[in-house]
């Protein structure tokens, strides 16, 4: 589901100016899942589709469940669908994908299986612009399955590389480091925030500054939505930060440390004198369209595996009673990596 379902999508002619697409998967379980079936249409407005709820079959394949139509409702009725943020978000993914397909190929007739050349590897999008070569002519007959293998392999490379790195300075208290880290490996916070983000701008300005030119504000990473363009700001700490700090009287409670609780205003401080100086931060900015809606703050800090049980009660009785802002700790952001490099590793058939 979301971005790598994306990846390689198929389609089916239905006549010579309609197809079908692969469905969108919005919800799944093991035994049903609600989709989205996508239709391109040789017209002004080419895409359409519906809703459909389906099941899995003896045979392993998925069947719809259809209902009554809407047309059947009497005065009164109503058919409501709800959806979550996530299911949202990979809908809108899933329409943007197919969008951009009907712009580049419009309707092809047959069965045929559409990568998407921004997914591939650098190695293999400057074969492919080469189109004069002869390895480019063979790599042409590769089946897709190969070339997304080959993808994989890359994607793979890039993910060790950097949890090596994370790992072996598990205990470096340099914030420059960490912060040089990440902005080398910048397209692990789409993996992490489970959006399609970019990095807007790295010690993004975020403004405050006062007549004497003192107290203006650099946010670590200022990120961007790729579909909504709305940012956020994720500010970085280091893995040796504390997190709990004594003891609270004989409660079995424990205070928040001040370089976390600080960080927590601070990142807070820095999307205020964003919101406050928008207009003029716009204004100013050659950085491409961006927006502010209710931000995301993220901090990183920490590591939760220094908490003993009464420590790690209190931590997470303080974060999850943070409306606006999102802590994770560094060995929770490699818990992640490592989630996601299982998933690379996968047979392509899995999950």
């Amino acid at each position: 589901m979301g971005q790598a379902a994306n990846d390689h999508i198929g389609t089916t002619s239905v006549s010579v100016d309609v197809v079908e697409t692969d469905p969108i998967v919005l919800r799944e379980t093991e035994r049903a899942r609600l989709v989205f079936l996508p239709t391109l249409v040789e017209r002004d407005e080419p895409l359409r589709g519906c809703f459909v709820y389906q099941r899995r079959a003896k045979g392993g394949e998925w069947e719809d469940i259809r209902g009554e139509r809407l047309s059947t409702l009497k005065s009164g009725e109503g058919w409501a669908l709800e959806l979550h943020t996530g299911e949202v978000a990979a809908l809108m993914d899933g329409l943007l994908a197919r969008t951009q397909l009907y712009e580049r190929h419009g309707i092809r007739w047959g069965e045929r299986v559409f990568i998407d050349r921004d997914s591939l590897p650098q190695v293999v999008r400057s074969l492919i612009d080469s189109s004069d070569t002869e390895l480019a002519e063979a790599l042409a007959a590769v089946q897709p399955e190969a070339i997304i293998a080959l993808g994989r392999k890359v994607d793979l490379s890039q993910l060790d590389a950097l949890l090596e790195a994370w790992l072996a300075n598990a205990d470096n208290a340099d914030e420059d480091y960490w912060q040089q880290l990440l902005a080398e490996h910048a397209w692990v916070f789409s993996q992490l925030t489970g959006s399609p983000v970019v990095v807007l701008q790295e010690r993004a300005y975020v403004g405050g500054k006062g007549v004497d030119r003192r107290g203006g504000g650099e946010v670590d990473f200022l990120l961007r939505n790729e579909l909504t363009h709305n940012v956020a700001f994720v500010e970085i700490k280091t893995p040796v930060t504390s997190i709990c700090g004594r003891a609270y009287r004989t409660s079995g409670a424990f205070s928040i440390d001040k370089d976390l609780s600080g960080g927590v205003v601070q990142v807070l401080g820095y999307r205020d004198r964003f919101e406050k100086t928008f207009n003029q931060l716009r204004a100013e900015s050659d950085v491409g369209e961006f927006r502010s809606f209710n931000p995301r703050c993220v901090l990183i800090a920490g590591t939760a595996t220094s908490l003993g049980a009464d420590e790690a009660r209190s931590f997470e009785l303080f974060r999850n009673a943070l409306s606006d802002v999102q802590i994770w700790t560094f060995d929770e952001v490699v818990a992640r990596l490592q989630g996601i490099r299982a998933a690379l590793v996968a047979p392509a058939g899995d999950g």
